[in-house]
């Protein structure tokens, strides 16, 4: 199982060629719900079409997206914690993906910009 972060959901709307081969895979793809937020938010931001939301919606409802509960949040919370004990800091949506995968035991995240998910032990970071 993979968490498909923000990057790779942007060039998976915006028909990027290297997104096709990982999105047409027996890989079991999920996303967060942060993700989500991230990809809505930066659409809301540019205005986007009535037609590109629905694009949009039809994506999130062809993938798993995994919920930001407790367990998750007590995770991120654990990552923050020691990333700033070590003198590293990441956003805090980072971390909340993390800790959203963490917890479901899904270590796999893929993205374009993977250094902040590079500091983040037990997490493997997947570049396309």
């Amino acid at each position: 199982m993979k968490i498909l972060d923000t990057t790779f959901l942007i060039d998976v709307i915006c028909g990027k060629k290297e997104t096709e081969a990982l999105m047409n895979s027996d890989d079991a793809l999920l996303t967060t719900q942060i993700n989500m937020y991230e990809i809505l938010e930066g659409f809301f931001l540019k205005k986007i079409t009535q037609q590109k939301y629905l694009d949009i919606i039809e994506l999130f409802e062809n993938i798993r997206v995994l919920q930001l509960d407790d367990s998750a949040i007590i995770q991120a919370a654990k990552l923050s914690a020691s990333l700033t004990k070590e003198g590293e800091t990441i956003a805090d949506c980072d971390c909340l993906i993390a800790g959203i995968a963490l917890s479901k035991g899904i270590t796999i995240i893929v993205t374009r910009n993977g250094k902040d998910f590079e500091k983040i032990k037990g997490v493997e970071v997947e570049t396309y």
